[in-house]
């Protein structure tokens, strides 16, 4: 299911295989490994990606269509963005999901 989901998402968000290899310093050909299930995708790796796609670790774990459809709506396509965007663009995401996280929480009391 994890790579099952960490190539749908990539593709949801227009990414390539190159871009995301960058963002996570490593080669295009562990990421095209990673999505075919070919080699185990070590946690550091998992938690950058979580970030990339505004995902909780967890999630990229699970199959949940709905909740997929909904963190589409984070995507920002990447024919005009740099490669250092990509670091920012995460960081942003973050920002948004604690934000998120605490409006559930704080509406839950």
């Amino acid at each position: 299911m994890l790579s099952k989901n960490i190539r749908s998402l990539r593709e949801k968000f227009g990414y390539t295989q190159a871009q995301v290899a960058n963002y996570l310093e490593i080669t295009a050909s562990a990421v095209n490994q990673y999505e075919n299930d070919a080699r185990p995708i070590p946690a550091e790796v998992v938690s950058k990606l979580s970030l990339l796609f505004s995902v909780e670790e967890y999630d990229l774990y699970q199959d949940n269509p709905q909740q997929q459809q909904i963190l589409s709506a984070f995507a920002f396509r990447a024919n005009e963005l740099v490669e250092a965007d990509f670091k920012s663009i995460s960081a942003f995401k973050k920002i948004v999901l604690n934000y998120f996280h605490l409006s559930e929480a704080l509406s839950n009391e």
